[in-house]
């Protein structure tokens, strides 16, 4: 995980790579007491929902952060956290 900082302390940006993202699967499926399949399928499950939905600026959303690629659970948090900013 690489971890940006605004010099100025107030903007903070994380940035998960594919390994990183393996070890979070991990995590969440340990935490919640499942398998790391039940917990891949639970995010495939969310992320097919989201790129199929009705509402067009989250269709937009989807277009402009993965095109017309269908991302895995991995490949979905290392692009959305690059996007993330606190």
């Amino acid at each position: 995980m690489e971890e940006y900082k605004c010099k100025r302390g107030y903007v903070y940006m994380l940035r998960f790579r594919k390994k990183d993202s393996k070890e979070l699967i991990k995590r969440m499926a340990k935490t919640n007491g499942c398998s790391v399949s039940e917990i891949r399928r639970e995010m495939q499950y969310a992320i097919d929902e989201a790129r199929n939905s009705d509402d067009p600026n989250k269709q937009a959303e989807f277009q402009r952060l993965f095109g017309n690629k269908i991302p895995s659970p991995e490949e979905f948090i290392c692009v959305v956290s690059k996007n993330l900013k606190f």
